[in-house]
Formats: C-alpha cells, sequence, structure tokens
C-alpha cells in the first residue's frame, strides 16, 4: 500500500476503530484496522521512578540490538554516563545529545552502554497516519491532532523546520527522591531543519511511565546537521510533516520491583 501525504484539513476520522492500517489519503473514507499482531512500545524502567533515583533498573544497547538495530524504529531514553545526555532512536540507530557540548550529536554503537530509562518501538510505514503542514506549537500540534484521532498511545515522527526551539539535556540524574535532574538548557531561535521522535500517551498514569502527568507529548530530536539535540521542551513549526504510529500497548520490563 502507498504512502501518502495528507492534508491536515482533509482528515475525517470519527473514532479509533476507523484508523487505518497504511499511509493513503482519509477524506470521506473509513476504513478498518485488519487483524495483526499488536504492537507495543518497551518501556525499561518508568520515568517516574528515573526521577526518584531509580538508577538500578537498566536495559543496555547490546541487549536492544537484535530486535531494534538497523530497523525502523521510534524511541528515546538516557545514560548513566557521568553526564547523562539524552538518547533517541530513529532510522535503525541511537544517537546521543551530549550535555557537555551544547547538545551535539553523536551516533551510538550497539555496545554496552546502560539506559536507566527506555521507551522504544518498531514502526511499519505501512501503518501510520501522515500529516503535512503542521505549524505552531508542534506538542500542542501533535496533542490535539491524536484527540482528535482518539488514539490513546502512539509513536511519533516529526521532520521539518522549526524556530525558536528549546532544548533541555540531562546532566546529572537523581540518585534519590531529595534530589533534582540537573540539565543543560539550550534555545535555537534561529530557523533550522530538525527531526524528532517520541510518543504520545494519553491518561496520566501512562504518562507517569513514558512523559511527566500532564504533558501527554514527549519527544527527543536533532537537527539534521547533529550541532544540536536533546529534550523537546518546546518548537515552533514553521513547516513540517507528523507521521503519527498508533501502537496497541506498551511492555513494561523493569528488572527491578
Amino acid at each position: 500500500m502507498r504512502k501518502a501525504q495528507i492534508a491536515i484539513a482533509s482528515l475525517v476520522v470519527l473514532i479509533w476503530l476507523f484508523l487505518p492500517a497504511a499511509c493513503y489519503p482519509l477524506a470521506n473514507t473509513v476504513v478498518t484496522i485488519p487483524s495483526v499482531d499488536e504492537e507495543h512500545v518497551s518501556i525499561f524502567n518508568r520515568v517516574d521512578e528515573l526521577l526518584v533515583g531509580d538508577l538500578g533498573d537498566t536495559v543496555s544497547l547490546e541487549e536492544l540490538s537484535g530486535q531494534y538495530s538497523g530497523k525502523e524504529i521510534i524511541g528515546l531514553g538516557t545514560t548513566l554516563r557521568e553526564h547523562a545526555g539524552e538518547i533517541f532512536f530513529l532510522s535503525g540507530s541511537c544517537y546521543w545529545a551530549d550535555p557537555t557540548h551544547n547538545g551535539q550529536v553523536m551516533k551510538l554503537g550497539w555496545v554496552e552502554e546502560e539506559l536507566p530509562f527506555c521507551a522504544i518501538t518498531r514502526v511499519d510505514s505501512e501503518d501510520c497516519l501522515v500529516f503535512t503542514g503542521a505549524t505552531g506549537d508542534i506538542h500542542q500540534w501533535i496533542e490535539r491532532k491524536i484527540e482528535e484521532l482518539g488514539i490513546p498511545l502512539a509513536a511519533v515522527k516529526v521532520k521539518g523546520r522549526f524556530t525558536d526551539v528549546n532544548l533541555s539535556i540531562a546532566d546529572r540524574l537523581p540518585e534519590n527522591a531529595s534530589e533534582k535532574l540537573e540539565s543543560v538548557l539550550i534555545s535555537v531561535n534561529e530557523g533550522r531543519e530538525w527531526e524528532f521522535v517520541g510518543f504520545y500517551a494519553q491518561g496520566e498514569e501512562n504518562q507517569k511511565l513514558l512523559s511527566v502527568p500532564g504533558h501527554p507529548v514527549h519527544l527527543h530530536g536533532k537537527t539534521l546537521e547533529n550541532d544540536y539535540g536533546g529534550h523537546v521542551q518546546k518548537a515552533n513549526s514553521i513547516a513540517s510533516e507528523v507521521t503519527i504510529y498508533p501502537v496497541d500497548q506498551y511492555v513494561l520490563r523493569n528488572k527491578v520491583p
């Protein structure tokens, strides 16, 4: 089935059961989901536990490599390095934003890098919704669109031109509940080409795993030149393409009770 660009104003979808199984025009069209194996997001540790000092519940990139390396993937996380940084997965690779170099991005090998939080899923280019012409605050745009579609859980990929991008990059992770996450903050105000990946989660309990309550959209990303990257706090879209991959469920893979 062919992937098509879907103009924002032309989409008419009423309920979750009518989501399509591929990327093609939806105007005045209703399509049911075919019977397929359920897709899921694998979550290693949880954001709420990470933020109170649970650093012992980890997964390594080497452990993830067999299922995710070289595949179409979307994911995010952080590391146990002295300066933790921000992790994001896209196009079969893992990238790391360095807090000691203003968010400069490097590609990591699938080796024994320990991640105290990671959420990752494989995605299918024939099982998604693509929207062109997204403008304005990209978090708000994604949240409104997914709520309109009635999707409770989704992976998201964004690519386009942005201004006023505010990033935070984890520097020192808390080791207990009395400590706070220490981050480096960066603003890139000029128009640049960016790519973001992440997740949308509906409901406070799900947001505790993948984000923080009240923030259903969690994005990490980078410039195409890899000179800036990190956790996206805010970004103003001049013109971008948003791809939404509905996901059936998440699987929490905590090792430590």
